[in-house]
């Protein structure tokens, strides 16, 4: 093998590793995220993991004296809707930088347009091309 050709694959090599263990870094970073989210002011509180599974719900012994089950319910709701909501800023936070914008916001027609007429244009964007 010519010993450029060589040198461009170490060097294609070491950008994999990089870029891989970048990647690792991050999935571990947002397998560990979390959130608690409040409602009925605070009385309500639900904490949920990365995937936005219930981990801890926790009532103030206020709640049970000033909330009927209904609003109880329709609170545990919110509170779970607002931890998520928080959990959800906190990933697009940890891939910021390291995913396109598009993916991001989950505009599939944004990153990857049907019409392919420009075709350049998605190749510049994404440097689909080698350094």
């Amino acid at each position: 093998m010519r010993e450029e050709w060589q040198a461009h694959i170490d060097e294609l090599l070491e950008r994999y590793k990089e870029q891989r263990q970048q990647l690792k870094d991050l999935q571990e970073r947002i397998e560990s995220l979390g959130a608690t989210g409040e409602a009925a002011d605070g009385m309500v509180k639900v904490t949920v993991g990365a995937q936005g599974q219930v981990t801890e719900v926790e009532f103030d012994p206020r709640v049970y004296r000033k909330l009927a089950s209904e609003e109880l319910a329709e609170a545990v709701l919110a509170a779970s809707q607002d931890a998520n909501r928080k959990v959800a800023e906190q990933r697009r936070e940890a891939m910021a930088g390291s995913v396109p914008d598009e993916v991001l916001d989950g505009d599939v027609d944004k990153m990857l347009p049907a019409d392919l007429t420009n075709i350049e244009a998605v190749v510049q964007r994404y440097g689909l091309r080698g350094k």
